[in-house]
């Protein structure tokens, strides 16, 4: 009797145990939540950016921004910008992680427009930098001269996504071959977030960037400003008509 009861016992479990599975695997997918885009023409659509606006390349001379473009990252947005800070301002945009090429493309177009001043800057990610991006770097040579490359965050091995050729976006200052990448390591350090290891922060990507761009590229111009509209009026002589 025994044997049967234990049978009995065991064929339910195997009943129950497929029951159960057939509910885990037909359990739709959640859908996923969809968010709007963001408008950085917004400041509260930015991580981190400078209080105050950094000298124009025209009032300063050359100087590095750093353009933090990061998604799914397993620290603050904030963190990371703190210890980017040593190489230049730091401006990190919020960004969809499921939207990051689109995002990480209008970030910097609005950046290019309204921050940049005639400006070298570097773009700092733990993704992939998206094809979506390179149009908007390469639409003036004279932006593209001024991007110094990218800085591999979080361990980030991969500089550029699949199918963007990186000579189609690094600058003269790499040779054939060379990838404008470099990898940076963050830790926090005496309570304080840094960049860690030994040489200068952001390796070849900056290091030398400055006095390159001072033999190699032009700088931006001062905007000459509103010009004051004058009325021309045709001189007559004195009897003439038209």
């Amino acid at each position: 009797m025994n044997k049967f009861v234990l049978i009995g016992v065991g064929a339910g479990l195997l009943v129950a145990g497929g029951v159960a599975a057939w509910m885990i695997s037909s359990t739709p997918e959640p859908e996923p939540v969809l968010l709007d885009p963001y408008d950085y023409a917004l400041t509260e659509s930015w991580d981190t950016k400078p209080a105050e606006q950094p000298a124009a390349v025209w009032e300063d001379g050359w100087a590095i921004d750093v353009i933090q473009l990061t998604a799914g990252t397993r620290r603050a947005p904030e963190d990371f910008a703190t210890a980017l800070g040593v190489i230049g301002p730091v401006y990190a945009p919020k960004l969809r992680a499921p939207n990051f090429a689109e995002d990480a493309a209008s970030a910097l177009q609005e950046y290019l427009e309204t921050s940049n001043n005639g400006r070298a800057f570097v773009i700092a990610s733990n993704q992939p930098l998206p094809a979506s991006a390179v149009p908007v770097i390469n639409a003036d040579a004279m932006v593209r001269a001024r991007f110094g490359g990218v800085l591999l965050l979080e361990g980030q091995e991969t500089a550029f996504a699949p199918g963007v050729n990186p000579a189609s976006v690094c600058s003269d200052r790499f040779g054939a071959g060379e990838i404008c990448a470099a990898p940076v390591e963050i830790k926090r350090i005496d309570g304080a977030w840094v960049i860690h290891g030994e040489g200068p922060a952001g390796g070849a990507v900056v290091d030398g960037f400055s006095e390159w761009l001072d033999g190699s590229a032009p700088k931006l111009a001062e905007p000459l400003g509103d010009l004051e509209e004058v009325e021309i009026i045709d001189i007559r002589r004195p009897g003439q008509t038209d």
